[in-house]
């Protein structure tokens, strides 16, 4: 949970789950690259290019190092807001009832509060 490497889990004999042995090696998080596709360029909503190298590389730290399972969950949940969904074309329960909105405005936790970073 700490993003370091560690020796995980397989299961000794893939038919059956009675055995399970604890030597397959995992390697460490490593930052991927920026986002570049060519839909977040062209999104408004997104803005996947605003956040420099050295935030996002701070921010990665941050969330494998020091962050509690708690708080990697209200990270990635923070900017996440449930809205009831505009028009229902269908009669009865078929279509969902809510809508999920992402918005980029970056939320930066920390172990004793939430702000806000820009």
């Amino acid at each position: 949970m700490k993003g370091k490497a560690y020796t995980g889990f397989r299961r000794a004999d893939s038919k059956t789950t009675k055995r399970i042995v604890q030597d397959v090696p995992r390697e460490e998080r490593k930052m991927g690259p920026a986002c570049n596709s060519r839909k977040c360029q062209e999104s408004r909503k997104r803005g996947c290019d605003t956040i420099p190298g050295q935030e996002r590389q701070s921010l990665f730290g941050e969330f494998w190092l020091t962050m509690s399972w708690d708080l990697k969950n209200m990270f990635a949940c923070s900017p996440v807001d449930i809205k009831s969904t505009k028009r229902k074309t269908v009669k009865g329960n078929d279509m969902r009832q809510i809508c999920l909105l992402f918005s980029p405005t970056l939320h930066f936790a920390t172990s004793n509060n939430m702000r806000k970073v820009d």
